[in-house]
């Protein structure tokens, strides 16, 4: 199965469609997906939505999903211009239920700095690592927002 780069897929929420882009494929041969802002009731979306700024990017198993069926194809749209795929990702550090602070990943080394505090910039780093379907249903149900994740 092919994808292209800017393909649009809906995925079905309790509260409507939500939307992801693909954008390429990353160091692990995973697939990288900006997750659009809109959420609608029907599985249709323009351009101009596609070019409002994402809520984050993950990667995500676009191939296996829509195999399964979870995806819906929408349509081929540009990637925006001013879109970057990030070089780096967040995820809590906790131990026996201790949170320790955040892992700051590079994406492309692995790398991992430990911080106990998010800069601003921090803040807009999205989630490090490979969300299901489930999870990632569930990020747009809860709506989840960067700088509001901790």
């Amino acid at each position: 199965m092919k994808i292209e780069i800017g393909e649009v897929f809906a995925i079905k929420t309790k509260i409507g469609f939500g939307f992801i882009q693909y954008v390429g494929v990353g160091n692990l041969g995973i697939e990288i997906i900006r997750v659009l802002e809109t959420i609608k009731e029907t599985n249709e979306i323009s351009q101009l939505e596609v070019n409002i700024p994402e809520r984050f990017t993950v990667q995500f198993v676009v191939k296996a999903a829509l195999r399964k069926k979870i995806l819906i194809k929408t349509g081929l749209f540009k990637v925006p211009d001013f879109y970057q795929i990030p070089n780096k990702a967040r995820t809590k550090h906790i131990i026996r239920g201790e949170f320790l602070g955040w892992h700051i990943v590079d994406q492309l080394t692995l790398k991992i700095e430990l911080k106990k505090v998010l800069s601003k910039d921090d803040l807009l780093l999205s989630p490090h690592g490979i969300p299901n379907d489930t999870l990632l249903i569930e990020y747009l149900e809860n709506d989840l927002r960067l700088d509001k994740w901790m």
